[in-house]
């Protein structure tokens, strides 16, 4: 692989470890760079930025996302169709 398409890559890894909030500190860095080199073994291998980002979870420490309930529990009701009158 040619240095231009790694740096393209380590910029797009490091830009997508920023906006998702991993950080952008020298351990980002290091850890992105080492994730990039042990993806990239042969010169004729092109790894898309895909398989990058679908290894961030062996080399960055991702927190579990807490998806909010759809909607309130379901409460039983009434709505006033019978009356006792």
């Amino acid at each position: 692989m040619d240095a231009l398409t790694s740096y393209q890559l380590l910029g797009r890894l490091l830009a997508y470890l920023e906006m998702s909030g991993a950080g952008a500190d020298r351990g980002a860095f290091d850890n992105a760079l080492a994730l990039l080199s042990n993806e990239h073994a042969g010169d004729d291998q092109r790894v898309a930025f895909e398989l990058l980002v679908s290894r961030i979870p062996d080399y960055f420490p991702v927190p579990p996302v807490d998806i909010p309930p759809v909607a309130p529990p379901v409460q039983r009701g009434s709505i006033g169709y019978f009356s006792d009158d």
